[in-house]
């Protein structure tokens, strides 16, 4: 059986008319294909669904049984039709991001669980679709009565004396390569803590437990915490922010808007 969608909203319009004539005027067709369009239904079925008459046109028994089945199938349709436009003009949707540890950033994406990771960047292969958003500078944390805070800038070499808070558990992995050999030194001592999220360095650094870094976006976190950011130096450091995909898939209405969101917002450079 070979029913179209046109055959089906042909009858649904004369039905509710009650005339060819009207129902073409309806659906901007000639009362001849509209005509052939009801016909060619008829066939497909093997009954007749209206009943003709000269002045009037009548649903036939078949025509009163199929009627609601077409009004329900046409109203599904539309809702369908509605729903994905509504995708499409991100009026909803429904986007899955990965929080959690920044060494399991790319886990969730992987395994399909979510649609899209932002973080800091990790290495990836071809199955990872990777945008860098920004690259943003790593700042000196200390408390705002510490002999730093007064300064402009501080040399990485400078930190010996002080207990050193790595604020992921990769940092010290990524700064290691370019410092030099006293500064490296300094982050391989037994005494250098290291924890998984950043809030937990702040929070250990207001309670003068020690030292720590982290980038421009976080100041306002900074801020919160009464803490003081002082430039770091020799090396400077620097991370870029990413946004990452499973390049297999293409993104969802959501899941594009979300990113074209993050690269309108993204930081100025050098902005602190």
């Amino acid at each position: 059986m070979n029913v179209s969608l046109r055959q089906l909203r042909a009858f649904a319009a004369v039905a509710q008319a009650g005339s060819f004539t009207a129902a073409a005027r309806e659906l901007h067709l000639t009362q001849s294909a509209l005509s052939v369009l009801v016909r060619e239904l008829e066939r497909e079925l093997g009954v007749q669904l209206l009943d003709r008459h000269t002045r009037r046109v009548q649903l036939s028994e078949a025509g009163r049984e199929f009627l609601p089945s077409v009004h329900r199938l046409l109203a599904g349709l539309q809702a369908a039709v509605a729903g994905v436009t509504d995708l499409r003009d991100k009026k909803k949707g429904v986007l899955r991001l990965a929080d959690t540890l920044p060494e399991q950033l790319l886990n969730g994406v992987m395994a399909g669980e979510v649609e899209l990771a932002v973080g800091q960047d990790v290495a990836v292969d071809d199955a990872i679709a990777r945008r860098t958003l920004f690259r943003d500078r790593h700042w000196l944390i200390c408390p705002p009565d510490h002999p730093f805070a007064r300064r402009r800038s501080v040399r990485w070499a400078e930190l010996g004396p002080w207990t050193f808070i790595a604020p992921t558990r990769d940092f010290r992995g990524r700064i290691a390569p370019e410092l030099a050999a006293d500064a490296r030194a300094l982050l391989e001592r037994p005494g250098t803590q290291e924890v998984s999220y950043m809030t937990t360095a702040l929070g250990m650094v207001a309670a003068g437990q020690g030292l720590t870094v982290c980038p421009t976006y976080s100041s306002p976190l900074v801020r919160a915490w009464g803490l003081a950011m002082v430039r770091l130096a020799a090396p400077d450091f620097h991370r870029e922010v990413c946004v990452y995909a499973d390049a297999r898939r293409s993104l969802s209405p959501a899941a594009a808007g979300f990113v074209e969101l993050l690269v309108a917002q993204r930081p100025r450079p050098g902005a602190a």
